[in-house]
């Protein structure tokens, strides 16, 4: 049990890097007329890196509660909620009642993935635009992305009848 605890803490060392470190460095393009908004709006060609903590903050401060609320639920609350009780679960000497927890962890468990799919929609719809417009991930997306792969990893371990 010691090494699904080591995991589980891992996991969340790796969402916390995850949550506010670079996950999406967005470089803005006008295609030919490039040059043009250069000179007369430098600003809104500006490279704008974002983590998924500073864009929560964002959509709060331009008033899209809708959004900054999902966002927040499938990428920070879910997340820390599911490793919280992965912890609590591990520390259960009772099987009757660690089972009751990774029940409710598995309906948590189904939005692990949301935001990681949610940053490559993302990706999609801005390599999209016209004029160029390119999307790079950065480490924190990466770093995202193995949380929520070691915490996988944990409920296989959690799950396995050895135990």
């Amino acid at each position: 049990m010691n090494l699904t605890r080591f995991f589980i803490a891992t996991s969340s060392l790796l969402l916390a890097l995850g949550l506010i470190g670079p996950t999406l460095t967005v470089y803005p393009q006008a295609g030919d007329l490039t040059w043009f908004v250069e000179i007369i709006a430098p600003d809104e060609l500006a490279v704008s890196t974002y983590s998924i903590i500073g864009v929560i903050e964002k959509l709060f401060l331009a008033d899209d509660f809708f959004l900054a609320f999902l966002l927040t639920l499938f990428s920070v609350v879910s997340p820390i909620i599911k490793l919280s009780m992965y912890w609590f679960a591990t520390s259960l000497r009772d099987t009757e009642k660690m089972q009751s927890i990774l029940k409710k962890i598995h309906y948590i468990g189904k939005f692990s993935m949301a935001e990681v799919f949610a940053l490559s929609l993302i990706i999609v719809v801005i390599k999209s635009f016209p004029g160029g417009s390119s999307a790079h991930l950065e480490w924190g997306a990466y770093v995202f992305t193995c949380s929520v792969a070691f915490s996988i990893f944990v409920s296989f371990r959690i799950d396995s009848p050895k135990r």
